[in-house]
Formats: structure tokens, sequence, C-alpha cells
């Protein structure tokens, strides 16, 4: 790929299982490629389920200054001078809160903000530190459902709200309807592109059920095989699939894209 093209790229990534090991969350494998896309100016933009105070702290680690979206789509965050321009896609925490504590009135069920950080880091395996980050929410809110035979009338009732229920790999969420991670890209691509003189070629990376919109809205979309080397079954022209889970295959794939040797 010619040095031209490199400059006009953009990068999507999702975090869990793809730039950061299934395990460990380590992103040591990615090192090599980190450092590439760093040096070579190319915009590294997180698209994650976690929230603002989660993804700061990763950028901090990873060395990166780039927009990043947050809680499935619900925000981007854009980093201006001296501070971060929020553009919400999602209703607020406030408000999302606000309707979570009528429906709990009905149903049983327990959130983010009914938890104590040490009842949300025993539930997530996350340290204390961790687990305050993941309860700082700014849209979204994670919560147990009691009963699951509660499940349909939840939905029905927040899809009158303008909300939807998704279930998540430990915990339901309670989201703005229409919210997901291919509307915040569509955003972010058309955002850059006005400040571009020629069109952006864009790349993303992910793993899961989640992360198929996403993989849909770039012009290279990579897939990334689960910790046993299966991949989601889905149908997607021009997806490209990784040769290793995890930050292993995100550096690979990579690497093969940009033509680095």
């Amino acid at each position: 790929m010619h040095s031209t093209q490199q400059e006009k790229s953009l990068v999507f990534t999702d975090l869990d299982g793809t730039l950061l090991d299934h395990n460990n969350y380590s992103f040591d494998a990615a090192r090599e490629m980190l450092l590439w896309i760093k040096e070579h100016e190319i915009p590294l933009i997180i698209v994650t389920s976690k929230t603002k105070s989660e993804v700061i702290k990763l950028q901090k680690r990873l060395n990166i200054t780039a927009p990043f979206i947050i809680e499935n789509g619900a925000g981007i965050f854009l980093p201006g001078k001296g501070s971060l321009e929020m553009v919400p896609l999602g209703k607020l925490y406030s408000e999302t809160r606000e309707y979570f504590l009528a429906y709990a009135k009905e149903i049983d069920m327990r959130g983010f903000g009914d938890m104590s950080v040490e009842e949300i880091a025993a539930h997530t395996g996350l340290s204390l530190e961790s687990a305050a980050d993941a309860r700082e929410r700014t849209f979204s809110e994670p919560f147990i459902l009691e009963n699951e035979r509660d499940l349909e009338k939840l939905k029905n009732m927040a899809e009158k709200d303008g909300f939807s229920i998704v279930r998540g790999g430990r915990f339901f969420h309670l989201i703005t309807k229409g919210q997901d991670k291919a509307r915040a890209i569509k955003w972010l691509i058309e955002h850059h592109d006005k400040s571009s003189e020629s069109r952006l070629h864009t790349v993303a990376l992910g793993d899961s059920d989640n992360d198929i919109t996403m993989l849909e809205s770039v012009d290279t979309p990579i897939l990334i095989p689960h910790p046993d080397g299966s991949f989601i079954d889905c149908d997607i022209l021009n997806l490209i699939k990784a040769p290793a889970p995890g930050p292993a295959g995100w550096n690979d794939a990579l690497k093969e894209y940009f033509h680095v040797q």
C-alpha cells in the first residue's frame, strides 16, 4: 500500500477479544502494529461497550490520541484543545436511569446504579478501580434481571419510551432505541471526510456479534477468531479473517493489510 493511501486510512477497533486478549486484557502481541500506526499518524478509533473513564485510561496505556466510541455506539468523544467534545447519539444516563427506576418498581432488577463498586467487581471479575470506572456511566445502564420471564414485559415497556434491551455477556443493558456501533462509525467517517480532500479508506476489526454492523460499515472488515479459533457466523462483503485470536491476530491482519515487512 502506498504512503498516500496510508495517510487516508481510518482504523476502527473493538477491544475485548480483539485488540485486548480475551483472558488477561493484554495488548502486548499487537505492539508492533500499534507503533507502526502511531508512526504513520493513522487514527486508531476504539469502538467499545466500555465507558468513557475506561477508554481514557486505556488510551493513555496505548499512548494514542484519537476519537473514540463508547457504550456500544451511544456516544462519540472527539479530542480537542485540552478537553473532549462529546457527541451524544443516545439518551444521557440521568434520563436512562430515571426510566430504569420506573421499570424496577414493576420488575425485579438491579442496575449498576444500585450496586456498590465491590458488587460490580464481584459480578465482573474486574479490579475495584476498573469496576469504579465501569460504574461511571454516560448513557446506558447494565443490569441483572432476577427473572427472565419478565424480559418480554420489560422490552415492551422500554420500547414505548424509546429504549431497547440488549443482552451482553454478563448483563442486560438498557440502551437508546436505534443505537449501535455502525451509526457512530458512519458519523465519524463523515466527520473525517469533511476535513479530508480525498476519500478515506476505512478498516475495522472485531470478533463478536455486536461488531457485525461495524464490520459492515467499512471498506475492509477484519474478523478476529475466538480463543478456540472459531469465527462468528456472518456473511460480510470483502471480509478478511485474521490468522489468530486476539491481539496477535489483530497485529498480523493489519501487518498484511498495510504491507508492512
